[in-house]
């Protein structure tokens, strides 16, 4: 066997020490990465978008049924105001002396005017939008892209012939 002098390996510079397939090899983990984890990220954003629009319905559901409270207790407590009101709204009569200057419209009855107390629901999120990377490791290409990572690895792991060390012990 052959003995590489101390004195060739010494003028190496660090840099040309590295194997050359170390770019290769993170760019493939990079790309296997993406394609794995990006499509996850949307799904996770999409779900945490519903889950916040099913709380505001939650909350609007839940203010529509503290006004519904309150109005069978004004109801169970004789209030003269809802009773002159529901009398004109299911007779269409107003009490003596009283002018009508508009008319409510409430097209769904009492409901109506318990859902006009109520402050509506917030407007839903917007849509997100798709970046390049997302449409690349989301859509059609998805597996070409996974299998160009996985070709990177490969290409990373074996490398282009070892470190210049090597090649000078395959020289002599």
């Amino acid at each position: 066997m052959p003995e590489i002098s101390s004195s060739h390996t010494s003028q190496v510079s660090p840099i040309a020490r590295l194997s050359p397939g170390w770019p290769f090899l993170l760019a493939g983990l990079a790309m296997v990465a993406a394609v794995m984890l990006v499509p996850a990220w949307r799904d996770v954003q999409n779900v945490r978008l519903e889950r916040n629009d099913l709380q505001s319905v939650v909350q609007y559901e839940t203010r529509r049924v503290a006004a519904t409270q309150e109005m069978l207790v004004s109801l169970e407590l004789d209030h003269p105001e809802l009773h002159r009101r529901l009398v004109a709204w299911h007779l269409n009569l107003l009490p003596k002396g009283e002018i009508a200057i508009a008319r409510e419209v409430h097209g769904g009855g009492v409901l109506g005017w318990i859902d006009d107390t109520v402050e509506p629901i917030a407007a839903s999120s917007p849509a997100h939008s798709v970046s390049n990377l997302e449409s690349l490791v989301s859509g059609p290409a998805r597996l070409w892209m996974l299998a160009a990572g996985v070709l990177l690895v490969f290409v990373g792991l074996i490398g282009f012939g070892g470190s210049p060390r090597d090649q000078a012990y395959l020289r002599a």
